[in-house]
């Protein structure tokens, strides 16, 4: 047994382990490496996106997941409901791309709002969001204006025409009093009226962000209006106010008046069909002798009359510190007067310019159409050179020294200001464009030639109607002389046919008759010659023909004429 221990080998199994790389033990087996993917977070909102959509039982909208990375999102008019709209508010509380969001017209209900206000709570990159007209009633109202008292993201939001009532202001006044980051809202298309504009006026009062807001085509009116204006008259921040189509009515066009009075940070005020007064109008124009602030007043379907826009012009122009810009007259009926300092004060302030008319007309381009032009520019321009007693080259050539042959329209123009000739801003342009009729921007002596050729023209054209209008008066008058004398004729002869012209006249008083073309009608349905309506009366010696044929064709006129020296010559 000794020999046999000794005779076998020992086996190194240590030497055969490091000798053999590819030796495999579960005693030495590695730990798998393990690879951490990226995250991926249009994938994961698309997973979440779908899953929601299939428990829902919704159509995934492709638009969505096509612009899941853009800034921009918008899915107005899709039909979302409340459910489509909580799978993509679901979704959207993973985003950081979309900024500006716009989902109007989607019939969210408030449901739906509420889904938007949770989300909005969480996303911290939407900037600008639209939930106009989702008929968010009082459930969306409450919910949005929890969200808004603690969102730090929003800039601007947009929830007109959603049903919002009286009551749901509150929510609104409690956010703008504590929401220190919102810039622009727009609360138009509503139903606040007195109670919603007390709130709506505590709000503005106490906020201290919003630039712009608009409250247009509400039902503001008496107390709404006051509050809103004592919360106006305490805020410094807002520059922009939309409250056309409410009821301010004069009382509140004067408490307007007064804010504006002492407001240095308003620039745009529209108060549209407000059922604002001459009266009114009156108040607002003592403000605008002081303020210096506005840019932009509009006044437009609002029963003001001819009085109170020329006296808010005026106002304008009194005030040299005046930084007004646009005044907005739509459909307001103005004065000649008007018209004329109009055009003074755009001569003296060419930014500044008045709209009127049905769709924004510029008054400025009404009074350029050839039509509306009380003078010919040309005549004006021609009246300059005979009054200074020089020639048209010579004034020419002073408006531009480089080359005497051509200006361009802005030399012209300046040439025109610098010469005092007295042409307002859109004369002057009339009158560049019939000079520059091929269109090259350069006015060349030779069109100035043309064109006091055909002012020439024109006026000989004018003096030679005036002249022939002359000759057809006075033909005219000899055949009335001429009738009338054949008519008194007539009636020095038979006066029972003096009876039956007043019978005549007084039938076509009542009647409106006309005599007809032919005489022997005329006469007939006239009654002439008749003694009364059964008996004609024999025509008397030396009447001929041609006088009877003048007694049948007298104007109404004539018959009045001829009947009251009848009843002079007649007395009984």
């Amino acid at each position: 047994m000794t020999a046999v221990r000794s005779t076998m080998a020992t086996p190194d199994f240590d030497n055969d382990l490091g000798d053999s790389d590819d030796y495999e033990t579960d005693l030495e087996l590695e730990e798998p490496e393990v690879v951490q993917q990226e995250y991926d977070p249009v994938s994961e909102m698309t997973r979440l996106y779908r899953s929601v959509c299939r428990r829902t039982g919704v159509v995934p909208a492709s638009t969505f997941l096509r612009h899941l990375t853009a800034s921009e999102l918008n899915m107005d008019h899709y039909g979302l409901g409340p459910l489509g709209t909580k799978c993509i508010a679901t979704a959207l509380k993973m985003s950081t791309f979309i900024e500006t969001l716009s989902l109007e017209d989607n019939w969210m209900t408030g449901e739906g709002g509420v889904y938007m206000a949770d989300m909005l709570k969480e996303n911290p990159s939407i900037t600008d969001i639209n939930l106009a007209s989702n008929r968010l009633g009082t459930e969306g109202s409450e919910a949005i204006g929890d969200m808004l008292l603690e969102n730090r993201s929003l800039r601007r939001v947009n929830l007109a025409d959603n049903k919002f009532s009286d009551r749901d202001a509150m929510f609104f006044a409690g956010a703008m009093q504590s929401n220190r980051y919102l810039e622009e809202l727009n609360l138009s298309g509503n139903e606040f009226s007195e109670v919603g504009g007390g709130f709506m006026g505590a709000g503005i009062g106490a906020n201290e962000t919003i630039t712009a807001l608009n409250l247009s085509w509400n039902h503001l009116r008496l107390k709404g209006v006051f509050a809103l204006c004592r919360g106006l008259r305490s805020n410094n921040t807002l520059q922009w106010l939309d409250v056309s189509w409410n009821g301010f009515d004069d009382e509140g066009a004067s408490g307007l008046a007064t804010v504006l009075k002492y407001n240095e940070v308003l620039t745009y005020l529209d108060l549209t069909n407000n059922r604002i007064s001459t009266r009114g109008a009156m108040k607002m124009a003592k403000a605008l002798c002081i303020n210096k602030t506005l840019h932009t007043l509009k006044l437009g379907k609002n029963p003001i009359g001819m009085d109170g826009s020329l006296q808010l012009l005026k106002a304008v122009r009194s005030n040299e510190e005046s930084g007004m810009h646009v005044l907005d007259l739509t459909d307001v009926l103005l004065s000649q007067e008007f018209l004329d300092l109009y055009t003074v004060v755009q001569q003296e302030r060419p930014h500044f310019s008045v709209v009127y008319g049905g769709v924004g007309q510029d008054l400025g381009w009404m009074v350029n159409d050839k039509k509306h032009l009380k003078r010919d520019p040309m005549q004006v321009f021609q009246d300059y050179i005979y009054k200074n007693h020089t020639r048209v080259i010579t004034v020419f050539q002073s408006f531009n020294r480089g080359d005497r042959d051509r200006v361009t329209r802005e030399a012209f123009k300046k040439g025109i200001k610098t010469a005092k000739i007295p042409l307002a801003p859109h004369e002057i342009e009339h009158m560049l464009d019939v000079l520059d009729s091929d269109g090259d921007g350069m006015i060349s002596y030779g069109d100035v030639m043309a064109g006091q050729k055909e002012l020439f023209k024109k006026k000989r054209e004018e003096e030679w109607k005036k002249y022939t209008e002359v000759l057809e008066e006075r033909r005219r008058r000899r055949q009335v002389k001429e009738k009338l004398e054949g008519a008194m004729d007539v009636l020095d002869k038979e006066p029972r046919s003096a009876e039956a012209w007043i019978r005549a006249l007084q039938r076509m008083k009542h009647k409106q008759m006309t005599p007809s073309r032919s005489s022997t009608r005329s006469g007939s349905r006239l009654g002439l010659g008749r003694s009364d309506s059964r008996a004609r009366s024999p025509s008397p010696a030396g009447t001929t023909d041609e006088t009877k044929q003048v007694t049948r064709t007298k104007t109404p006129q004539l018959m009045s004429v001829v009947g009251n020296v009848w009843k002079k010559a007649h007395p009984n």
